[in-house]
């Protein structure tokens, strides 16, 4: 199986010949799937999810999203506080919690963005205990019997996982509890953005991708970029691709071993 890794688009910041270009190396690439690891908009406004929902539309072939915290009204404070979600949900996907379930493979979306936190940066996010235990209960009892998926897969916005060279902090309310039950769960591999910075770590068997941002012209200390995951029967490749000479280009790969499963 196929999967490309998108994230951070930001529609409001977006680079037009980057729209073509991702369009077009995703029809050459064929995935099986395009997870979108949030932050469809900049500031959460009615145009701009229009506009993500235009560019998903013509992404060929099936879509898992979770949103961002920059997919939570910025302007608009009733709609922050009372219906923060809203417009995700019409022009971006119903689900906030977004599951794949196939023969031979689970992937599990969680919402780790949040109209308001306890600290002044509400750009932060969280995993409440509750998530956690909807999480195990996706991997443990619903549907597929834990001891039968063969690959699982988790998608959140926020990294949970540290990496020295992200460019900037990020603090995950409740991140702790979140890394031990996906260690506990065996949970292959961990997808998320924010950062706008490509980086693999593995903690306990566990491999964490993030995503630098692939079509706004907010980029860090990389250029725009995303990820491809292509799942075999043993391991599973991690591929990056950066745009360059007008173009995106895979530039990286890396192998890694998947859990043994009983």
């Amino acid at each position: 199986m196929k999967i490309a890794h998108l994230s951070d688009l930001h529609f409001g910041t977006e680079k037009q010949a980057l729209v073509q270009a991702l369009l077009q190396v995703l029809n050459d690439l064929r995935p099986d799937l395009v997870v979108i690891s949030g932050d469809f908009t900049q500031h959460g406004m009615p145009h701009e999810f229009q506009r993500a929902h235009q560019f998903l539309n013509q992404i060929p072939c099936r879509t898992l999203c979770v949103p961002g915290n920059h997919d939570i009204p910025r302007y608009n404070l009733y709609d922050r506080f009372f219906r923060p979600y809203h417009s995700y949900r019409r022009w971006i996907s119903p689900s906030l919690y977004p599951v794949i379930a196939a023969r031979d493979l689970k992937i599990v979306g969680i919402n780790s963005a949040r109209p308001i936190l306890p600290h002044w940066n509400w750009a932060y996010g969280a995993v409440s205990g509750s998530q956690l235990d909807w999480l195990d209960y996706q991997f443990r009892q619903a549907a597929t019997p834990i001891n039968d998926i063969a690959f699982r897969l988790c998608v959140l916005h926020h990294p949970i996982q540290k990496a020295p060279e992200f460019p900037l902090a990020v603090k995950v309310f409740g991140a702790r509890q979140a890394l031990a039950k996906i260690q506990d769960l065996k949970i292959d591999l961990v997808l998320t953005g924010h950062v706008h910075h490509a980086a693999i770590t593995t903690i306990d068997n566990t491999v964490y991708v993030s995503a630098s941002t692939t079509l706004s012209h907010r980029t860090r200390t990389q250029e725009n970029g995303f990820n491809v995951i292509v799942i075999d029967e043993d391991f599973f490749d991690v591929q990056h691709f950066r745009y360059g000479r007008n173009q995106f280009e895979e530039v990286f790969q890396s192998r890694h071993a998947r859990h043994l499963h009983p």
